[in-house]
Protein backbone atom coordinates (compact mmCIF):
# COMPACT_ATOMS: atom_id res chain seq x y z
CA UNK A 1 0.00 0.00 0.00
CA UNK A 2 3.08 2.29 0.71
CA UNK A 3 3.14 2.57 -3.39
CA UNK A 4 0.06 4.32 -3.90
CA UNK A 5 1.57 7.24 -2.40
CA UNK A 6 3.95 7.70 -5.97
CA UNK A 7 1.44 6.43 -8.51
CA UNK A 8 1.15 9.46 -9.85
CA UNK A 9 4.67 9.44 -10.96
CA UNK A 10 4.47 6.56 -13.08
CA UNK A 11 1.14 7.42 -14.45
CA UNK A 12 2.41 9.28 -17.54
CA UNK A 13 5.41 7.14 -18.08
CA UNK A 14 2.55 4.51 -18.51
CA UNK A 15 0.52 6.90 -20.34
CA UNK A 16 3.32 7.45 -23.00
CA UNK A 17 4.23 3.69 -23.31
CA UNK A 18 1.09 2.98 -25.40
CA UNK A 19 0.96 3.67 -28.94
CA UNK A 20 -2.19 1.78 -30.04
CA UNK A 21 -0.47 -0.40 -32.52
CA UNK A 22 0.91 -4.44 -31.27
CA UNK A 23 3.63 -5.02 -33.42
CA UNK A 24 3.63 -8.04 -35.32
CA UNK A 25 7.15 -9.64 -34.44
CA UNK A 26 6.51 -9.60 -30.32
CA UNK A 27 6.48 -13.90 -30.38
CA UNK A 28 7.02 -13.31 -26.51
CA UNK A 29 3.75 -11.64 -26.07
CA UNK A 30 1.74 -13.86 -29.01
CA UNK A 31 2.38 -16.74 -26.20
CA UNK A 32 2.33 -14.80 -23.46
CA UNK A 33 -1.29 -13.76 -23.66
CA UNK A 34 -3.01 -16.60 -24.75
CA UNK A 35 -4.25 -17.09 -20.58
CA UNK A 36 -6.05 -14.12 -21.26
CA UNK A 37 -8.85 -16.32 -23.58
CA UNK A 38 -12.08 -13.79 -23.40
CA UNK A 39 -10.01 -10.82 -24.21
CA UNK A 40 -9.45 -9.63 -27.78
CA UNK A 41 -6.41 -10.36 -29.50
CA UNK A 42 -5.09 -7.21 -30.34
CA UNK A 43 -6.14 -5.77 -26.87
CA UNK A 44 -4.08 -8.40 -25.47
CA UNK A 45 -0.88 -7.67 -27.09
CA UNK A 46 -1.69 -4.13 -27.16
CA UNK A 47 -1.53 -4.62 -22.87
CA UNK A 48 1.50 -6.97 -23.25
CA UNK A 49 3.66 -4.12 -25.71
CA UNK A 50 2.93 -1.43 -23.42
CA UNK A 51 3.80 -3.12 -20.07
CA UNK A 52 7.02 -3.98 -21.81
CA UNK A 53 7.56 -0.41 -23.06
CA UNK A 54 6.60 0.63 -19.37
CA UNK A 55 9.36 -1.92 -17.83
CA UNK A 56 11.95 -0.83 -20.38
CA UNK A 57 11.54 2.87 -19.26
CA UNK A 58 11.36 2.46 -14.99
CA UNK A 59 14.27 0.06 -15.25
CA UNK A 60 16.68 2.97 -16.63
CA UNK A 61 16.63 4.51 -12.98
CA UNK A 62 18.54 1.61 -11.81
CA UNK A 63 17.18 2.20 -8.33
CA UNK A 64 15.54 -0.54 -6.91
CA UNK A 65 12.91 1.36 -4.89
CA UNK A 66 12.12 3.07 -7.99
CA UNK A 67 11.49 0.19 -9.91
CA UNK A 68 9.96 -1.86 -7.14
CA UNK A 69 7.17 0.76 -6.65
CA UNK A 70 6.91 1.19 -10.44
CA UNK A 71 6.42 -2.52 -11.22
CA UNK A 72 3.89 -2.08 -8.23
CA UNK A 73 1.80 0.77 -10.46
CA UNK A 74 1.69 -1.74 -13.48
CA UNK A 75 0.37 -4.88 -11.54
CA UNK A 76 -2.14 -2.57 -9.85
CA UNK A 77 -2.95 -1.15 -13.51
CA UNK A 78 -3.25 -4.78 -15.47
CA UNK A 79 -5.86 -5.72 -12.58
CA UNK A 80 -7.79 -2.86 -13.21
CA UNK A 81 -8.01 -4.45 -16.70
CA UNK A 82 -9.43 -7.59 -15.56
CA UNK A 83 -11.60 -6.28 -12.36
CA UNK A 84 -14.72 -7.84 -11.67
CA UNK A 85 -13.64 -10.99 -13.65
CA UNK A 86 -12.44 -13.07 -10.76
CA UNK A 87 -11.04 -16.18 -12.86
CA UNK A 88 -8.64 -13.74 -14.43
CA UNK A 89 -7.21 -12.48 -10.81
CA UNK A 90 -4.24 -15.51 -10.24
CA UNK A 91 -3.77 -15.45 -14.54
CA UNK A 92 -2.85 -12.25 -14.26
CA UNK A 93 -0.30 -12.16 -11.24
CA UNK A 94 1.57 -15.04 -13.11
CA UNK A 95 1.38 -12.43 -16.24
CA UNK A 96 3.05 -10.12 -14.36
CA UNK A 97 5.54 -12.52 -12.74
CA UNK A 98 6.46 -13.77 -16.13
CA UNK A 99 6.72 -9.98 -17.31
CA UNK A 100 9.33 -8.78 -14.66
CA UNK A 101 11.58 -12.01 -15.19
CA UNK A 102 11.71 -11.42 -18.87
CA UNK A 103 12.33 -8.09 -18.96
CA UNK A 104 13.46 -6.87 -15.10
CA UNK A 105 14.95 -9.49 -13.30
CA UNK A 106 17.49 -10.92 -16.21
CA UNK A 107 19.02 -7.51 -16.33
CA UNK A 108 18.87 -6.14 -12.79
CA UNK A 109 20.39 -9.11 -10.61
CA UNK A 110 19.67 -7.15 -6.91
CA UNK A 111 16.11 -6.16 -7.57
CA UNK A 112 13.41 -8.53 -6.26
CA UNK A 113 9.85 -8.15 -6.19
CA UNK A 114 8.05 -8.75 -3.12
CA UNK A 115 4.34 -7.61 -4.84
CA UNK A 116 1.09 -8.82 -2.91
CA UNK A 117 -0.84 -10.73 -4.99
CA UNK A 118 -3.81 -8.36 -5.72
CA UNK A 119 -7.50 -9.53 -5.06
CA UNK A 120 -10.61 -7.38 -5.22
CA UNK A 121 -10.56 -6.11 -1.74
CA UNK A 122 -7.07 -4.93 -2.30
CA UNK A 123 -7.58 -3.41 -5.55
CA UNK A 124 -10.72 -1.71 -4.46
CA UNK A 125 -8.39 -0.28 -1.28
CA UNK A 126 -5.54 0.54 -3.65
CA UNK A 127 -7.78 2.70 -6.15
CA UNK A 128 -9.25 4.48 -2.82
CA UNK A 129 -5.62 5.88 -1.80
CA UNK A 130 -4.61 6.49 -5.68
CA UNK A 131 -7.24 8.89 -5.54
CA UNK A 132 -7.02 10.53 -2.23
CA UNK A 133 -3.13 11.13 -3.28
CA UNK A 134 -4.23 12.39 -7.00
CA UNK A 135 -7.29 15.00 -4.99
CA UNK A 136 -4.52 15.77 -2.50
CA UNK A 137 -1.94 16.83 -4.79
CA UNK A 138 -4.97 18.71 -6.98
CA UNK A 139 -6.10 20.44 -3.75
CA UNK A 140 -2.24 21.51 -3.08
CA UNK A 141 -2.19 22.89 -7.10
CA UNK A 142 -5.35 24.69 -6.11
CA UNK A 143 -7.59 23.19 -8.68
CA UNK A 144 -11.29 23.11 -8.32
CA UNK A 145 -12.50 19.05 -8.79
CA UNK A 146 -15.93 20.57 -9.29
CA UNK A 147 -17.02 21.80 -6.43
CA UNK A 148 -14.89 24.91 -5.70
CA UNK A 149 -11.35 25.78 -4.17
CA UNK A 150 -11.25 23.07 -1.73
CA UNK A 151 -13.53 20.81 -3.60
CA UNK A 152 -10.44 18.26 -3.89
CA UNK A 153 -9.75 18.51 -0.56
CA UNK A 154 -13.33 17.72 0.62
CA UNK A 155 -13.41 14.81 -1.83
CA UNK A 156 -10.26 13.60 0.38
CA UNK A 157 -12.44 13.67 3.71
CA UNK A 158 -15.26 11.64 2.13
CA UNK A 159 -13.45 8.72 1.11
CA UNK A 160 -10.96 8.86 4.17
CA UNK A 161 -14.00 8.84 6.29
CA UNK A 162 -15.24 5.26 3.92
CA UNK A 163 -12.63 3.97 6.41
CA UNK A 164 -12.65 5.69 9.78
CA UNK A 165 -14.92 2.35 11.70
CA UNK A 166 -12.21 -0.56 10.03
CA UNK A 167 -9.20 1.57 10.86
CA UNK A 168 -10.11 2.61 14.18
CA UNK A 169 -10.96 -1.08 15.01
CA UNK A 170 -7.54 -2.36 13.59
CA UNK A 171 -5.41 0.78 12.70
CA UNK A 172 -2.08 -1.62 12.40
CA UNK A 173 -2.96 -3.06 9.03
CA UNK A 174 -0.45 -2.03 6.80
CA UNK A 175 -3.43 -0.55 4.61
CA UNK A 176 -4.68 1.45 7.57
CA UNK A 177 -1.10 2.50 8.27
CA UNK A 178 -0.65 4.02 5.22
CA UNK A 179 -4.20 6.21 5.07
CA UNK A 180 -3.14 7.46 8.78
CA UNK A 181 0.22 8.88 7.09
CA UNK A 182 -2.04 10.16 4.59
CA UNK A 183 -4.47 11.66 7.46
CA UNK A 184 -1.40 13.20 8.91
CA UNK A 185 0.14 14.71 6.01
CA UNK A 186 -3.47 16.15 4.90
CA UNK A 187 -4.09 17.57 8.59
CA UNK A 188 -0.40 19.34 8.26
CA UNK A 189 -1.43 20.96 4.92
CA UNK A 190 -5.12 21.73 5.84
CA UNK A 191 -4.06 23.97 9.06
CA UNK A 192 -1.80 26.68 6.85
CA UNK A 193 -5.05 26.61 4.30
CA UNK A 194 -7.25 29.80 5.98
CA UNK A 195 -9.97 29.41 3.31
CA UNK A 196 -10.41 25.37 3.43
CA UNK A 197 -9.74 24.97 7.09
CA UNK A 198 -12.80 26.54 8.10
CA UNK A 199 -15.29 24.35 6.16
CA UNK A 200 -12.84 21.18 6.39
CA UNK A 201 -12.29 19.44 9.69
CA UNK A 202 -9.59 17.49 10.17
CA UNK A 203 -9.24 14.34 9.66
CA UNK A 204 -9.49 11.63 12.93
CA UNK A 205 -6.59 9.49 12.98
CA UNK A 206 -6.75 6.15 13.79
CA UNK A 207 -3.62 5.86 16.38
CA UNK A 208 -3.76 8.36 18.03
CA UNK A 209 0.05 8.48 18.18
CA UNK A 210 1.56 10.11 15.26
CA UNK A 211 3.32 7.48 13.28
CA UNK A 212 6.59 9.47 13.09
CA UNK A 213 6.21 9.93 17.21
CA UNK A 214 6.15 6.05 17.64
CA UNK A 215 9.09 5.50 15.32
CA UNK A 216 11.31 7.71 17.36
CA UNK A 217 9.71 6.16 20.20
CA UNK A 218 10.76 2.75 19.19
CA UNK A 219 14.40 3.85 18.84
CA UNK A 220 14.53 5.29 21.83
CA UNK A 221 13.73 2.36 23.81
CA UNK A 222 15.59 0.08 21.54
CA UNK A 223 18.83 2.08 22.11
CA UNK A 224 17.96 2.20 25.71
CA UNK A 225 18.11 -1.60 25.99
CA UNK A 226 21.44 -1.63 24.14
CA UNK A 227 22.97 0.67 26.43
CA UNK A 228 21.96 -1.70 29.43
CA UNK A 229 22.98 -4.42 28.16
CA UNK A 230 26.75 -3.14 27.38
CA UNK A 231 26.40 -2.22 30.94
CA UNK A 232 25.61 -5.54 32.35
CA UNK A 233 28.03 -7.12 29.73
CA UNK A 234 30.81 -4.81 31.12
CA UNK A 235 29.82 -5.50 34.75
CA UNK A 236 30.03 -9.19 34.51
Amino acid sequence: YNAARLFSVYEPILSSSYTGNSSPNNTWCDSSVKIFEKFEDRNKKNICETSIKYLEQIKKNQDNNYISNGCKYLYYKLYETVYNNSEYSDITYEFYKKLLKEYISKETNTFEDNTEKINDNIFGKLKNLDELYDNFNKYKKSEECNIGSCGCAQKCAEIYKTYQRECSRNYNTPFCVELQKFGENFNEDIRGNVDCNQKIKELQLFNKYNSIIVIIGSGVVLAFIVFSLLILYKVS
